[in-house]
């Protein structure tokens, strides 16, 4: 058999280490991961105060503060076990003595394989990491599940007063800043970021052009004519993420669907991050976390098939640092 180096299962473990997740997977791309070796995943939940301090008088006892609202949840990873079977053309290219360009062949197909798979764990969790900052995250099918991130109730907004669709500029800016003033009520940090897709910022921008230019800086115009997005409008650094996966059926579907807002700070306090779990694998390492993948050769019907392994789970230690709105406009 040819010297197939990604079929060494170091050399495997360490190609699926180095692959990137895209950076248009918006949130599973840039949120911290943090190795987790217990079965379960725990995370606390943080809540601010907005007490002030109150004046004592010399000498006397110090007033006792009740520390921070905290609570510890805990729920299943989400177990991600998924392989292929190499094509007979593959297997042919690996056991066949022959050429250099028989290696070549056989290295790219295999690579193209692990990509691909590894591209179907990066597509879930990114579904999960905005799931989880709707405020809950449900399994169907073989798996039946659902966790609440305990975001706050007055953070989940149904739809502004007036939709989108027909409001004035006015109206959109006075909505805005009611959901950032949420955050830095309730959290007590300021608002940084917005998600939301083109259409829905575009509702924002053809607004403001209707009501008249001099409402959008010349920066804002020129960013938005060039990328799509209004950086720095409204105090808040605008993302916009058009990426879509096929569900179940086929179908392509947005991560974020058209007239969703998300208003956050995922920067200050660490407030969500990606927990991996222990691998269930009796055939890796002791203590081993993360994505875990080997590959083997049935011999009847004989075949070379590969396999990945996740545990993994997005969780959210802040939650008071999201608003979400769920229908901005509903035409």
């Amino acid at each position: 058999m040819p010297d197939i180096s990604l079929l060494e299962p170091a050399v495997l473990r360490g190609v699926i280490e180095k692959l990137v997740t895209p950076e248009n997977m918006l949130l599973s791309s840039r949120l911290p991961k943090s190795p987790h070796p217990f079965p379960t995943a725990q995370w606390d939940v943080i809540k601010g105060s907005r007490q002030v301090a109150r004046p004592n008088i010399p000498n006397s006892e110090a007033h006792i503060v009740a520390p921070l609202g905290r609570a510890q949840m805990a729920a299943s990873f989400i177990y991600l076990r998924e392989k292929k079977v190499f094509n007979p053309t593959t297997l042919y290219w690996l056991r066949a003595p022959g050429t250099v360009s028989n290696k070549q062949n056989a290295e790219q197909a295999v690579l193209r394989e692990v990509t691909d798979l590894n591209q179907r764990f990066d597509n879930f969790l990114e579904w999960a990491c905005w799931a989880a900052l709707t405020g809950t995250l449900t399994l169907t099918g073989d798996v039946v599940a659902s966790i609440d991130y305990q975001i706050p109730a007055s953070h989940k907004i149904a739809s502004p007063t007036t939709q989108w669709s027909t409001a004035t500029a006015q109206q959109m800016v006075a909505d805005v800043t009611a959901w950032k003033r949420l955050i830095q009520r309730d959290a007590r940090v300021p608002a940084r970021e917005a998600f939301a897709t083109d259409k829905t910022v575009s509702r924002i921008f053809n607004a403001f052009a209707t009501a008249g230019a001099a409402l959008l800086s010349d920066r804002s115009r020129d960013a938005y004519y060039s990328t799509g997005t209004l950086p720095g409008f409204l105090q808040l650094d605008w993302n916009v993420t058009d990426s879509m996966y096929d569900d179940t059926s086929g179908t392509p579907t947005l991560f974020v669907p058209d007239d969703t807002l998300f208003i956050t700070n995922l920067t200050d306090g660490r407030p969500m991050e990606i927990l991996e779990g222990p691998t269930a694998d009796d055939e890796a390492p002791d203590g081993y976390t993360g994505k875990f993948s080997k590959t083997w050769k049935e011999k009847d019907p004989s075949a070379r098939q590969y396999l990945l392994e996740w545990n993994v789970l997005p969780v959210i230690t802040r939650p008071e640092q999201i608003v979400v709105v769920a229908d901005v406009s509903t035409t």
